[in-house]
């Protein structure tokens, strides 16, 4: 099965996007992985001395690993399909905001700037939107003439007055108070 041009464009290249955020929750899952197994060891532990027969301390940690260190192995086993599974997930966000992140620093360079566009199934398909409505402005504000541009009741490309965008409707209004 061959993939078309567009499914080709739409595959990530790279496996971290964002090496300093991936690799923060890759540390993020072994660090989770390792207080859970030593919790979950101490909570057992603490079972057993309380329910079981009076012996000598150490006799409990044979017994936990005999009975228990085959589970302890198996999801030592599944950490790296954990990390994998982040990383590809966070993929998702760290992708788009380093294409958003490319755009706007090109906006602020002042070169012109193609709409963006995130891939289906990533995260903050509005960022894109919003991005795109602002790059717009940017654009009719540098070529429109000097007067225009210093008129304070002009309003956002693409919005009527006193409007809100369609992505303030999916967000709650900010209080004073916040």
């Amino acid at each position: 099965m061959s993939l078309t041009p567009e499914q080709k464009k739409s595959l990530r290249k790279h496996i971290f996007v964002d090496p300093k955020v991936q690799w923060a929750l890759v540390l993020r899952v072994i660090l989770y992985w390792f207080v859970c197994l030593i919790a979950i060891s101490l909570m057992l532990l603490c079972w057993r001395i309380v329910t079981g027969p009076a012996r000598m301390f150490y006799t409990h940690f044979d017994d936990m690993w005999f009975f228990y260190g085959p589970a302890a192995v198996a999801s030592l086993l599944l950490v790296p399909l954990v990390i994998v599974d982040v990383v590809r997930l966070s993929n998702r966000f760290t992708g788009p905001l380093l294409r958003l992140r490319r755009s706007m620093r090109a906006l602020a360079r002042g070169e012109e700037v193609e709409p963006i566009r995130f891939r289906d199934g990533d995260f903050w398909q509005k960022f894109a939107e919003e991005f795109n409505a602002v790059a717009a402005r940017c654009r009719h504000l540098a070529t429109a003439p000097a007067a225009a541009r210093d008129e304070p009741d002009a309003e956002p490309v693409g919005c009527e007055p006193n409007e809100p965008l369609e992505s303030d409707l999916d967000e709650p209004a900010l209080t004073a108070a916040e």
